[in-house]
């Protein structure tokens, strides 16, 4: 049987650039390097020959213990398909290095998609942050220490770091209130490698709560009221933090949804991301 059929033409297409080395880290052992890459998706194959897209920068959660950049490609396709450049960023894991350095990854990578903006044809001025658990603790301190210069380096460094909005799912956004009481496990101390609660200062410096400001970008959250892994009570003691400094921000409290489920991936919540998206570039 012979079809004539005229396709409707709602969505552009995607084009994915794989492997993109940003930085090449020397691990905390100073024996070896380790290449850190970026999976980037942009909107339309010739995409040279459109305008530059607005872009999300998706941090993968791991307990700081590992982060694939390409896991969630797949899903993050969605916001592509809506005309939004996504760059899915690996960050060193505690088996490399500890830190502040994976903070520091975090913030090169975004000043090295700045400095090839041409080549991306990505619109600089239109950058969102976002991540799940361990990804989000990054996501939030990212945008809450913008062009801090302590956690530069000197590669890109003449680029801003500075984001327009934040995007957390379960995210640790109070130490050291992630867990219940007792509390089995300190998260913190597989991200510091060492017993933070024994030091004040670096307990602060790990704490999304120390450096909101009122001059901080909008936030958005989600978290499960069943989370068994970051109590829901770490992310919103940040979400009231941000309101009592007059930030803004909104929190989605998801009903039964534990640590990780798949409720984080269905369409209403990326409806709900994709508006705060549009609404902040």
């Amino acid at each position: 049987m012979l079809y004539h059929l005229k396709a409707e033409e709602k969505r552009p297409s995607a084009l994915v650039y794989d492997n993109i080395i940003y930085a090449n880290r020397i691990t905390r052992w100073g024996r070896d390097y380790h290449p850190l890459k970026i999976n980037l998706i942009i909107p339309h194959y010739d995409h040279k020959e459109n305008p530059p897209a607005p872009l999300l920068v998706w941090l993968e959660g791991g307990g700081w213990r590992n982060a694939s950049p390409a896991v969630r490609l797949a899903e993050l396709g969605f916001y592509a398909y809506h005309g939004i450049a996504v760059a899915d960023v690996e960050y060193s894991v505690n088996s490399n290095n500890i830190w502040p350095v994976c903070l520091e990854d975090v913030k090169e990578a975004i000043r090295f998609l700045r400095a090839n903006r041409g080549e991306f044809n990505i619109d600089p001025e239109k950058l969102i942050v976002a991540g799940d658990s361990a990804g989000a603790h990054l996501a939030a301190l990212t945008a809450l220490t913008g062009d801090e210069e302590k956690y530069k380096t000197e590669a890109n460094r003449q680029e801003s770091d500075k984001v327009n909005g934040v995007i957390c799912l379960y995210c640790p956004g109070d130490f050291p209130a992630v867990l219940g009481d007792p509390v089995p496990v300190c998260y913190e101390d597989l991200l510091t490698g060492e017993i933070t609660a024994e030091n004040e200062a670096l307990l602060k410096e790990i704490n999304p709560m120390s450096h909101v400001t009122k001059n901080t970008p909008p936030f958005l959250f989600f978290h499960g009221d069943a989370d068994n892994v970051v109590y829901y009570q770490s992310s919103l003691n940040l979400y009231e933090k941000l309101l009592s400094a007059g930030a803004e921000a909104d929190y989605y409290l998801l009903e039964g949804a534990n640590h990780a489920e798949n409720a984080f991936t269905q369409e209403n919540i990326q409806e709900l991301m994709l508006a705060f998206i549009r609404k902040h570039i």
